[in-house]
């Protein structure tokens, strides 16, 4: 089916939506580094089994293409923990949204290295969808030490995670999806110890956290790896010019799920983010 792809990126773009809104309580309550672990084992983890599961091709000669899967999975653990550590000190709509913009750096990246086209609807598409994303970023300036430091880890967020979109899709061509997982896992993995062994817990035990928190943690956990694995398909099925814009769309799933459920006000902002997302939709799939 030629739009295969599009069911594929608007499911993870749901489920990390809604993990995003949970993210917020579950980093404020189990701290950073139960967050960013817990999250970085569990995608490791998904994509370890989904790549033993899928069938694997002979892996190319040239070892550029596996220094690329390794190196995506590695930045794609980093860019978890880079975002829990900014929800320490920012907003679900700062930190979401900021590090959602990591589409724009992985389309730069795509049309440019990979002779990616993209057509005049497509292109209105894709400015569409990032009028969105810049408009929920908006906010007034606050001067604050903690937002400041919220900002340059969202931007180091955004950075990697771009890099990783990129990455993903100049590899899987080449590796086929099972190869491709394989390596993810090698390189989500490699940072997660690496980060268990570095990153300490300065909590004290003097107030545990609760079931209830924990499975708020599990949920965010699942959902980073459900997302992931649904977003690596959807980058092998489509065209990353047009996967990552509508991937970067969650924050939108996330606002109106906490208008909702936590009943956040709704605004300006999320009006004309909406229009400007079911639009974008529209011209990205062709319809």
């Amino acid at each position: 089916m030629a739009l295969e792809w599009l069911a594929w990126v608007l499911g993870a773009t749901v489920i990390w939506g809604f993990g995003t809104l949970a993210a917020k309580p579950g980093t404020d309550r189990l701290g950073s580094r139960a967050m960013g672990l817990g999250t970085t084992l569990v995608e490791g983890v998904a994509f370890g089994l989904v790549g033993l599961l899928l069938p694997r091709s002979a892996l190319p000669s040239n070892p550029l293409y596996l220094v690329a899967a390794v190196s995506a999975g590695a930045l794609g653990a980093v860019g978890y923990l880079f975002f829990f550590e900014g929800m320490r000190s920012g907003t679900v709509g700062l930190v979401g949204t900021i590090s959602a913009a990591c589409p724009m750096l992985t389309v730069i990246l795509s049309v440019a290295l990979l002779s990616e086209a993209l057509d005049a609807f497509q292109v209105v598409g894709i400015a569409l969808i990032m009028l969105c994303i810049l408009t929920l970023a908006y906010e007034p300036k606050r001067g604050s030490a903690s937002r400041r430091a919220a900002v340059l880890l969202s931007l180091a967020g955004f950075f990697v995670w771009g890099v990783w979109g990129f990455l993903v899709k100049a590899s899987v061509d080449a590796l086929g999806e099972g190869s491709l997982d394989l390596l993810l896992a090698t390189g989500y993995l490699g940072v997660t110890a690496g980060y268990a062994v570095l990153r300490r817990d300065h909590r004290t035990a003097d107030d545990p956290p609760s079931r209830r928190t924990w499975a708020l943690g599990l949920f965010v956990f699942l959902a980073g790896g459900l997302s992931a694995v649904a977003l690596t398909i959807a980058y092998d099925l489509g065209p990353a010019a047009a996967v990552a814009p509508i991937s970067g769309t969650y924050p939108i799933i996330a606002t109106l799920a906490a208008a909702a459920i936590l009943k956040e006000k709704l605004d300006w902002r999320i009006a004309v983010a909406l229009v400007a997302f079911a639009l974008g939709i529209v011209l990205l799939s062709g319809a």
